[in-house]
């Protein structure tokens, strides 16, 4: 063939088959569909005759329930099969069953019946065992439909978020079927600052910042209240939208749910799956879906919490096509979903532009800002116990009790501090004159400060500016290591996201990126274990 030609593959799907591909760190390929009948990759539709970009690492599929004919090109992926053992179909006898509790309960809404509402599904499974690929494929047979459904689809996977970077959870309403192009955002895109495509899937999403890849019995407390406040968040949408109501609530969880004793406590060391039942009865689940894990399937159907609920439990097999990722792949999945948070997705590579005929519509890329802010301007508090001094460092005999959403400020001065925050990725949260507090003052403290104050007043005729520069110095260093706002704050929704990328010691100024320029919308942030270095 001759250079700058683009090698061009046909591949013949079968009636219910599959061709699954690996893409490589070195491809990028783009796909068409050349037959009449459809093609679908995550239950969503590709348009005909028309380029469909796929970027590297991506691992997925595209089924045919009809023969069919698909273009591959600029090159042939090295890892790729066709395989006719799918899972295709019974997802399908899923969806049917779950649009018929949908209709139902559309209908019962119209004629005023009240509390009806659409099925509430949960995915649960171990590592690698295609969880979210599911959610998506539900969603994407729910709003391929033409009913108008507007399902709710909860992001619980903070190492997988559905819709924004690592460390979060979610929750977004998407009313367009989901594509599938690259790594990142797996269930649509939030709103960027950039006219977008009707492909692009802009989904309107809120997130919650717990900083880790996984719940853990350290975090566990924090988790339950994140995952109340979004249960609450999605009550308030039901009251509002009816539609929204009927259609049905998707939520995809951690692996760590897989865990019988994720989450248990010490009083209570014979609780099993207790942040699963959590979610259960916060978001009021009624069917829970388990792939391919047969105890777990067992466990959850003696629980407690829900046979008490009579929930439907539902095991089905794993795909065949699923691929096992190392921890090597999800760093670098990791990586890129951040960086396409503030750089948009990918562009299309030279090979792809060189391709005749119509090419799909792609989101542009965005410019993220980067700018210098000072430290006393932008607190960094990180939440939970985890991050006070431990209860070793006490005198002997005595103890605490700690909220476990407790506020540290991070003093960014300490030598320790400034490795931990360069590179360390920040949620901006919203504050108010309500939500700052006057810091308890201990019973020693107070006298002292009485103290010194009497002593400045009666050297203020000799040495006034001396003795109230050295007030307003002790008033600096105590509020630079007070927190001056309440717990709320730390697990409240975030407003987007910004990373460290320099700090300054000696002009004491941060220098961070910032998806968009301007002022930033609050200088309250919440740090957590996530960091990100452009590397690309």
């Amino acid at each position: 063939m001759a250079a700058g030609i683009p090698e061009q593959t046909i591949v013949e799907l079968g009636a219910g088959s599959e061709w699954r591909f690996e893409l490589e760190a070195d491809e990028n390929i783009a796909i068409r569909v050349l037959s009449p009948d459809p093609v679908f990759i995550n239950s969503c539709e590709l348009p005909p005759t028309t380029w469909y970009p796929l970027y590297r690492h991506l691992k997925s599929s595209l089924y045919a329930s009809k023969p069919a004919r698909i273009e591959v090109s600029p090159t042939f992926p090295a890892s790729q099969y066709t395989s006719t053992s799918t899972t295709q179909h019974q997802l399908l006898n899923l969806h049917l069953a779950l649009e018929r509790v949908r209709i139902l309960a559309k209908r019962a809404s119209n004629d005023g019946v009240s509390g009806v509402r659409g099925p509430r599904v949960m995915i649960l499974g171990p590592p690698s065992s295609g969880k979210s690929t599911v959610v998506k494929n539900l969603v994407n047979l729910a709003l391929g439909t033409g009913m108008g459904w507007t399902p709710g689809v909860v992001g619980l996977d903070p190492s997988s978020p559905t819709n924004l970077i690592p460390g979060t959870l979610s929750l977004s309403t998407p009313a367009l079927p989901l594509p599938t192009h690259h790594l990142a955002q797996p269930l649509g895109s939030p709103p960027t600052s950039i006219p977008s495509n009707t492909l692009s899937a802009d989904v309107p999403t809120v997130g919650w910042w717990l900083g880790g890849l996984e719940p853990t019995n350290r975090n566990a407390e924090v988790w339950k209240v994140l995952v109340s406040a979004m249960a609450q968040k999605w009550r308030d949408r039901c009251e509002k939208d009816k539609l929204a109501m009927t259609s049905g609530l998707f939520v995809d969880t951690s692996s760590a749910f897989a865990n019988p004793l994720l989450g248990t406590k010490k009083d209570d060391p014979k609780a099993r799956y207790t942040l699963v039942a959590q979610a259960i009865e916060a978001f009021e689940i009624d069917t829970i879906l388990v792939i391919g894990h047969e105890k777990l399937h067992i466990d959850l159907s003696r629980l407690p919490a829900i046979q008490s609920r009579n929930l439907n439990i539902i095991r089905i097999a794993k795909s065949g096509g699923v691929v096992d990722l190392d921890e090597t792949y999800r760093e670098t999945a990791h990586s890129f979903m951040v960086r396409t948070y503030f750089y948009g997705e990918p562009s299309l590579t030279k090979e792809m532009t060189g391709l005749v005929g119509k090419m799909v519509g792609m989101d542009g890329g965005l410019n993220p800002y980067s700018f210098q802010i000072g430290w006393e301007t932008l607190v960094v508090l990180r939440v939970g116990e985890e991050n006070a001094a431990p209860s070793s460092a006490l005198p002997l005999g005595s103890s605490r009790t700690l909220s476990p959403t407790k506020l540290t400020r991070v003093d960014p001065s300490g030598p320790a501090h400034v490795v931990r925050l360069l590179n360390t990725v920040l949620a901006i949260v919203a504050v108010s004159s309500e939500d700052r507090i006057i810091p308890e003052k201990h019973a020693l403290k107070a006298e002292a400060d009485a103290q010194v104050k009497a002593e400045a007043e009666e050297a203020e005729d000799g040495q006034g500016e001396d003795g109230g520069r050295v007030e307003a110095e002790l008033v600096e260093e105590e509020d630079m290591e007070e927190v001056p706002y309440r717990e709320e704050i730390g697990t409240r929704e975030v407003l987007g996201f910004i990373v460290i990328t320099g700090i300054d010691p000696q002009k004491k100024k941060y220098t961070v990126l910032s998806p968009s320029p301007g002022k930033l919308p609050s200088t309250v942030a919440i740090a957590g274990s996530i960091e990100w270095v452009d590397s690309a």
